[in-house]
């Protein structure tokens, strides 16, 4: 095995999901739900979205939608088969929502405790996006 800081992402989520092939229906799942709160909220969180940021709304909803894609074309193949749960959806830019979908899940869900250390281990701590929501006040 390499040392962590010379893997890429898929090499990651294959020792992730080779470590707790168990979890990875949960992990699909939770994933589902985060596309689903981003869905129902589009309007709001374009609106709410940092202008001049490194990541724009558009390209995060195409980032959604292409894991999207991913969940519907392999479906349960993706939490039978880690070399398919890492090689589709940590691919290329995918691995910028999945990670945050990690770090999230972590957050969200109060995994297992050896899961929740992988994850840091392995992805970190920090979400990729955090959108703040300010109240509208009438003057």
């Amino acid at each position: 095995m390499k040392p962590l800081d010379e893997m890429n992402n898929i090499e990651r989520a294959y020792v992730l999901a080779r470590l707790f092939p168990e979890n990875l229906k949960d992990l699909i799942s939770f994933v589902q739900k985060e596309i689903s709160h981003f869905r129902e909220k589009q309007e709001d969180i374009k609106q709410a979205w940092q202008p001049h940021s490194l990541i724009t709304a558009n390209y995060w909803y195409s980032l959604i939608a292409e894991i999207e894609k991913v969940i519907e074309s392999f479906n349960v193949q993706l939490h039978r088969n880690p070399k398919i749960f890492s090689e589709h959806l940590f691919w290329g830019h995918n691995s910028i929502f999945m990670t945050h979908c990690l770090i999230r899940f972590v957050e969200c869900e109060n995994p297992h405790h050896s899961l929740k250390v992988a994850i840091e281990l392995l992805f970190g701590v920090k979400e990729v996006v955090s959108i703040e929501f300010k109240e509208q006040t009438e003057e």
